[in-house]
């Protein structure tokens, strides 16, 4: 059964294929390369990345100040204390 399998594979003819298609496809391929971001999305995607690290800073910087936190719970006349009865 294997030599008849084989028999009809040397029946196959060749294919015969454009002259240009591998330049046509590595010409696809470049582009793809050569688009993955545009400038103007690359600057959007770098002011987002550059906003997202100032505002974990900023709140870093106001989440450790104690002045802060004290005046806070005086404002919201909250007892500083975690006892439930006083």
């Amino acid at each position: 059964m294997k030599k008849d399998q084989l028999h009809i594979l040397e029946k196959m003819e060749a294919v015969e294929v454009s002259p240009f298609l591998f330049t046509r496809i590595q010409a696809r391929v470049q582009e793809q390369l050569l688009d993955r971001f545009s400038k103007k999305q690359a600057v959007v995607y770098i002011t987002g990345i550059a906003m997202i690290i100032a505002l974990n800073v900023i709140v870093l910087r106001t989440k450790n100040d104690p002045d802060r936190t004290t005046n806070l719970v005086s404002e919201m006349n909250l007892s500083p204390s975690n006892q439930l009865y006083p």
